[in-house]
């Protein structure tokens, strides 16, 4: 008689009176029954989403009396969140990577407004019966604060809106103290988006090392899931 431990997939089925044809059948009823939760996305085809988010993100630079310019490296980021966002199912979170001052802070902010926007004009009905619109932006620092501060009220806020920016990852203190007590606010926020599936914009300058090093590996496990990489090319525009 074999040990437990040097038992096959086959013999393991073949103790329970289960054939592979059983269990492949079984996962296939799963999988046709299977109906997909509600996701955040922008009800429009790529061209329009593309066209409405470049407009955005224009005056969102114009807004800070700023010349915009009408670049490749622009239009190639701006065109992967539109692609992105106008798949059926989107994963539910974008990492917004690149050198400082290259825009992607300004590209979350436009998200924000577009989405402000496609809420004012009810391209939201596919989110369910249930859905409450709300958008955050907040600096990872800032949450630090939070915390700090023992502001719960606010932090619990950010763990359940529906839309919420984290700006410049990485940028903050790895622990905060809150009366001689270690804590990992930014980490823990983290995970409770990706519990919860709320959809989130984070922007950062961290490589994927800097970030496994500063989160740990289940955190960045968790980034490596749910938000879609994408990277901003362009040197800063900050003269």
């Amino acid at each position: 008689m074999k040990s437990s431990g040097t038992l096959s997939v086959g013999d393991i089925l073949g103790e329970f009176g289960i054939s592979e044809s059983q269990l492949s059948d079984q996962v296939a009823n799963v999988k046709a029954m299977q109906k997909l939760s509600p996701c955040f996305r922008f009800d429009m085809d790529p061209k329009e989403a593309f066209l409405l988010l470049y407009q955005f993100y224009q005056e969102q630079v114009q807004g800070r009396y700023i010349d915009f310019i009408n670049d490749v490296y622009t239009q190639d980021v701006v065109a992967k969140v539109a692609k992105h966002l106008t798949k059926p199912y989107p994963e539910s979170g974008i990492m917004l990577c690149g050198v400082p001052g290259n825009g992607k802070t300004t590209l979350a902010k436009a998200l924000i407004e577009m989405a402000k926007y496609l809420n004012r004009k009810d391209k939201f009905r596919f989110m369910g019966e249930y859905f409450k619109f709300g958008t955050r932006f907040i600096t990872a620092t800032e949450v630090c604060e939070y915390y700090k501060n023992q502001e719960d009220d606010k932090i619990l806020t950010l763990k359940g809106i529906p839309f919420l920016v984290i700006d410049d990852l990485g940028e903050e203190p790895c622990e905060v103290l809150s009366f001689g007590t270690p804590a990992h606010p930014v980490r823990r926020l983290i995970e409770k988006r990706y519990e919860t599936m709320g959809f989130t914009v984070i922007t950062t300058n961290l490589v994927s090392d800097d970030l496994f090093k500063q989160y740990g590996w289940r955190v960045f496990d968790r980034i490596q899931e749910m938000y879609t990489k994408i990277v901003h090319q362009s040197p800063s525009y900050r003269k």
